[in-house]
């Protein structure tokens, strides 16, 4: 116990002013709860890491929520915790019922981990389903979608396949919004099928007959479900740059092209707005990045781009590989390197103010999540 006494303070220290309160006798928490191997900050976020495509480098960081603040040195949270690494081409990190569920797109699984990010237990892909890409919860159950072109569903609890629904080569990122499932549904891998579609299925009715489509723009990727309004991004079929942005109205059914463009969306939290960034690039070398708020109500976008760019220069040009939700109103944006260096996260409150800065400690940090 004495080692642990030290070991304790030591990697406390390491964390800055919210983990080292979280490690004091102020209170009950234990920063090695569930099994953890290191000292974690009681209000937590896990970074996921994609790393470089088949060079096995995916890996999970964390940060304290409170004071926005990473350790000095670099942890791997899932290679310390796990002995072993997370594998190739993290893809997507989800948080369902106080628990932390992986999808590594090379490796061929989604786990489950717990709180500490420990392994609790893991899927492997069958060959028809394909590699998997995003994952939504909801009810007890882990819905993936796959390459194959399949949604695929899971049991929470042990990663048990329960059923399985083909959408259309191939199946991207995935939503949830009142039980019903919306799936972006993308161009084929093989260069075989073209989609311009998005899916709907209600998760009480999860069979292939019961699956709806809808008509966006060509090759989709990413639909985000925000009360009465799903916000879709995809390629579209004029190339990689220009790549637009439609709104479904779920209670007309209806889709609509907003004239606008985005590379990455979020929903923003208590209202119907997502928040979208835009990069803009001609020779992928030298890319302009634009910010907004769009409004599917009014179908009018706020231009933020000069709030988030007075925040920090850097932004204007520096490449954004993600955005994600925080709390109260508040985001997260994602820069990355590529295979050079470690990426950057930048935390955001719902006014636009910088409130915190720091490391990824890992290439292409691609989402945050929140624990408690």
């Amino acid at each position: 116990m004495k080692f642990r006494s030290i070991y304790l303070s030591a990697l406390c220290g390491l964390a800055v002013s919210a983990a080292m309160t979280s490690c004091s006798d102020d209170d009950e928490y234990d920063p090695f709860e569930y099994g953890s191997k290191i000292a974690l900050p009681q209000h937590r976020g896990y970074v996921l890491n994609e790393g470089s495509y088949k060079l096995n480098n995916a890996c999970i960081s964390f940060f304290d929520v409170v004071a926005d603040t990473t350790t000095s040195k670099e942890y791997d949270l899932y290679f310390v915790q796990n002995g072993k690494q997370l594998g190739d081409t993290g893809q997507d990190i989800i948080e369902y019922d106080d628990n932390i569920y992986v999808v590594v797109y090379g490796s061929n699984y989604i786990a489950k981990l717990n709180k500490a990010g420990v392994e609790q237990c893991r899927h492997t892909f069958a060959e028809n389903h394909g590699q998997p890409r995003y994952a939504a919860a909801v009810d007890g159950m882990i819905y993936v979608t796959t390459v194959g072109g399949y949604v695929v569903r899971l049991n929470a609890n042990d990663l048990s396949l329960n059923a399985d629904c083909i959408v259309g080569k191939a199946a991207e990122q995935i939503d949830e919004e009142y039980g019903i499932l919306y799936v972006a549904i993308g161009n084929a891998y093989d260069g075989t099928s073209k989609s311009n579609k998005i899916a709907i299925i209600d998760t009480k009715n999860f069979n292939d007959s019961n699956v709806k489509t809808v008509d966006v723009m060509e090759n989709t990727q990413i639909v985000v479900a925000n009360d009465n309004y799903v916000a879709v991004q995809g390629y579209g079929a004029g190339g990689w740059t220009n790549t637009p942005l439609w709104i479904y109205n779920i209670k007309s059914g209806k889709a609509v092209d907003t004239g606008e463009f985005a590379t990455y969306v979020a929903e923003v939290e208590g209202t119907d707005k997502f928040f979208c960034v835009y990069s803009k690039s001609d020779n992928w070398i030298d890319y302009s990045m634009y910010y907004s708020l769009y409004d599917p109500v009014t179908m009018k976008k706020e231009d933020i781009t000069s709030k988030i760019v007075a925040a920090d220069p850097s932004l204007s040009s520096s490449i954004v590989y993600g955005i994600s939700e925080g709390e109260n109103g508040s985001f997260y944006i994602m820069t990355t390197k590529h295979s050079s260096g470690n990426g950057t996260i930048y935390h955001f409150n719902s006014d636009f103010k910088l409130v915190g800065k720091f490391t990824s400690w890992g290439q292409n940090p691609k989402k945050v999540v929140l624990v408690d």
